[in-house]
């Protein structure tokens, strides 16, 4: 992928209980490549706003597609987001999402692996401290043969903050040979923190290979 030239956006809640409503859909056509990165921020308020996005992205045979998030909300929003991509064959998918802010987080990027040999990573940094519930993590469906899905989940409480990794992984019986990879670390500092690690894992296949590492 080309990161010297991404597609950027950016969010920002500028005013007092505010609703911030963002749709964004990425169609990336056969054999293209495309970055896109998306930064969020909003200053301090006494009322509570909501950012509530919904994020599309379609990757046709062939495409790589990598979709990069830093979301640094101001302690009074909720960040409530859904995030999901179609991998068609030999499609190449890859989230990153890094979540410091906001009172509450609750966002899981997924990919669908339709198509044979399509592939997938995510990327999950949360960084919770007090007052702040980052609940994010990722959902992997294996539809298609010979797929495959990377997820790292990285994150640190602290100062009473919390953090929970929230992962669906799902092998159809019909997605023969594929792989999973899954890593979940968390730091907690302190004994007023707290970070719940919750993955849920159906297999409907014996010729696959998951692996859970926490």
């Amino acid at each position: 992928l080309d990161m010297n030239l991404p597609l950027q956006a950016y969010f920002r809640i500028n005013s007092s209980g505010f609703g911030q409503f963002e749709r964004t859909l990425i169609i990336a056509d056969e054999n293209s490549e495309v970055s896109y990165v998306e930064g969020c921020t909003s200053p301090i308020y006494s009322k509570q706003s909501l950012h509530a996005a919904v994020v599309e992205i379609i990757a046709e045979k062939g495409a790589r597609v990598r979709y990069t998030t830093i979301q640094n909300w101001s302690g009074d929003v909720y960040n409530l987001v859904t995030k999901r991509a179609l991998a068609k064959e030999n499609a190449y998918v890859e989230w990153i999402d890094c979540n410091l802010g906001a009172h509450k987080t609750m966002k899981y990027p997924s990919v669908i692996l339709q198509g044979e040999n399509s592939k997938a990573d995510f990327l999950s940094l949360a960084y919770a401290s007090a007052g702040q519930h980052q609940d994010a993590g990722c959902k992997a469906i294996h539809l298609g043969k010979n797929t495959k899905s990377r997820i790292v989940s990285k994150s640190i409480s602290k100062d009473g903050g919390r953090t929970t990794f929230r992962a669906q992984i799902k092998i159809s019986d019909k997605a023969e040979n594929a792989r999973v990879d899954s890593q979940c670390d968390a730091l907690i500092l302190d004994s007023k923190s707290k970070s719940d690690t919750i993955p849920l894992v159906q297999i409907m296949n014996s010729q696959s290979e998951v692996k859970h590492e926490a």
